[in-house]
């Protein structure tokens, strides 16, 4: 759709990703107010079929769909790690057009700890209507306890558990008992606050669907979507400390402006939309003066405390029908079948994420073996560093194929069937990375740091989240009968100072970023107020995972609509001429 320079409209969201759609749609309640959404990818992401098919997902990482940041995943002095692609969604509905799918809450002990940062209002109890407000859930089979139904009723984005594949019966039966064996325990409630034991996944997925964001603003005569433009700088009014709007530049290089009457909503996500403020002129004044960057709010915690949950992942050799590697990534009579079950009505293995079962342990006796461990926990009084108010702290993915997208590291195998874990530690407690300006070039990527495992115990901790896994697999009744053989080769378990390397060498992100312009009292805090405005600048907000002070214990994608739900509403409070 193609929009006049100068145009005009009541608000303006910068980036069409997850949270900004929502705010976007939200907005658009309102017949009469008319709102610009400006995303750098492409616009057409709910007829896009790479996009919606959710049996694709891993392989559209590093596609024109995929940001692919070089990123610094570990600087320690005695080890450096830099790598790219570190994948971030680029098309309309953000990170969920790419990501994998999985609709987890969190922790209420995590989002009580948001209380420091955002007052009574950004606690558990207060959230939970937003964390709910953006889905409806749907049983159609209803196999799972009815009272499901309350995690989500209303919203624009359908989700369900993963339908169970018949040929993955097996892998699901023996996984369950295996994990028993732990003594861990099984649930299906961890939308209540407390997330502990192996559950069937909740994903962003419906009748073999993907369910992005994308669907929130489809259809709104008074949302414009411009997509395929970067954004330069916003406008802002420097005497005045005014944002006005946003300037964009074309594929073609030509540069727009347009203007927002009300305000203007920053929705980027982590690695954008800090990029974007410090070349607006708000950021830490050291940092823009090195880029010539006149300064307009020195805002020192902007790029800063950038969050991530560390994983490595492994995967096992399983005996032969035990997997859905011949199902869906080889050619063959199997993958025939299963392409055309998906092209006749989206049924079959394509339309699943793959992941039915993920684990939420706590594995306090592994830790306590570790006498590093044992020392933080008497200096923190005697409580768990990690995970003091009960959370989990591990979320354990048991994917029944190889994944590339975790296992980027090693080679394909072209036969025999596998299954890719991700160990991801939810509660890290090293400092946080950040995100720091290359130039002053709109168009070239940010300087990312992670900063994985600047504190030792992190890397303990995956140690033996590593060791509780195997456990769990090669060691848990039933399972352990149909596991072959270890790809590419043998984790070296009994062996503290090679597992360190191990980490070092095959962790990755799990792709849960956040915190780069992080919720906050004051400016001393942190970028944004309770009610998301940038401090400093009137008509300005922040509303996606960058303002996330504490990272949740599991996958954000939940806690990101939620922030946006409950930024929306912020806006029509201060608003009300516009929003009863």
């Amino acid at each position: 759709m193609s929009v006049q320079n100068g145009a005009r409209f009541d608000f303006i969201v910068v980036g069409g990703g997850t949270a900004g759609n929502i705010v976007a749609s939200r907005l658009a309640e309102n017949p009469n107010a008319r709102i610009l959404v400006v995303e750098a990818g492409i616009g057409s992401s709910k007829d896009n079929e790479e996009i919606r098919t959710p049996g694709l997902a891993m392989e559209i990482r590093g596609s024109q769909y995929d940001w692919a940041y070089k990123t610094t995943m570990i600087k320690r002095d005695d080890y450096e790690r830099i790598e790219k692609p570190n994948t971030r969604g680029k098309a309309l509905g953000g990170s969920s057009s790419l990501n994998y799918f999985s609709w987890v809450p969190g922790s209420k002990g995590t989002f009580d700890m948001w209380e420091e940062y955002g007052g009574k209002e950004w606690t558990w109890d207060p959230l939970v209507p937003y964390l709910r407000k953006s889905v409806t859930y749907h049983d159609d089979a209803g196999l799972y306890p009815p009272e499901l139904k309350k995690i989500g009723a209303g919203g624009p984005i359908p989700i369900a558990h993963a339908d169970l594949m018949p040929e993955m019966k097996g892998f699901r039966d023996l996984l369950t008992k295996a994990w028993k064996f732990t003594g861990e325990p099984i649930t299906e409630n961890i939308f209540d606050g407390e997330m502990r034991g192996l559950a069937h996944s909740v994903n962003t997925i419906y009748k073999g669907r993907r369910s992005g964001s994308f669907l929130a603003v489809a259809e709104k005569p008074n949302i414009t979507v411009l997509p395929e433009v970067y954004s330069k700088c916003l406008i802002i009014d420097s005497a005045d400390r005014i944002a006005k709007g946003v300037t964009v530049i074309t594929g073609s290089g030509q540069e727009l402006s347009f203007y927002a009457t009300r305000e203007v909503i920053v929705s980027e996500g982590v690695f954008e939309t800090p990029k974007l403020l410090m070349l607006s002129g708000i950021g830490p004044a050291h940092e823009l003066a090195k880029h010539n960057i006149p300064v307009i709010v020195d805002s020192r915690h902007v790029g800063q405390h950038l969050l991530d949950h560390p994983g490595v992942p492994f995967v096992l050799r399983l005996k032969d029908s035990f997997s859905m590697d011949s199902h869906v990534l080889r050619k063959g009579t199997l993958q025939s079948q299963v392409l055309a079950a998906y092209s006749n009505g989206h049924a079959g293995p394509m339309g699943s994420p793959f992941l039915e079962l993920i684990g939420f342990p706590r594995i306090d006796k592994y830790l306590e073996r570790s006498p590093e461990y044992r020392k933080a926990k008497a200096a923190n009084g005697g409580v768990d560093p990690f995970c003091p108010y009960g959370q989990p702290h591990f979320e354990l993915d048991f994917i029944p194929l190889f994944g590339s997208a975790f296992q980027w590291h090693f080679p394909h195998p072209n036969k025999g069937s596998y299954m890719t874990v991700m160990v991801d530690l939810v509660r890290p407690v090293s400092e946080g990375g950040e995100v720091t300006l290359n130039s002053a070039d709109p168009l070239q990527q940010a300087n990312i740091n992670l900063n994985y495992f600047n504190d030792d115990l992190d890397i303990i901790a995956i140690r033996e989240g590593i060791r509780f896994a195997y456990d769990v697999l090669k060691n848990g009744e039933g399972f352990k009968d149909i596991v072959e053989d270890e790809y590419p080769w043998d984790m070296p378990l009994d062996d503290d100072e090679a597992m360190k390397r191990t980490v070092l060498d095959r962790s990755q992100t799990s792709f849960h970023p956040c915190g780069t312009a992080r919720l906050s009292k004051n400016i001393q805090q942190g970028v944004v107020d309770p009610s998301l405005k940038v401090h400093g600048i009137k008509n300005l907000r922040v509303i996606d995972a960058s303002v996330i002070p504490v990272i949740p214990d599991c996958r954000i994608q939940n806690s990101v609509y939620m922030v946006a739900e409950k930024g929306a509403d912020a806006i029509k409070s201060d608003h009300k001429d516009f929003y009863n």
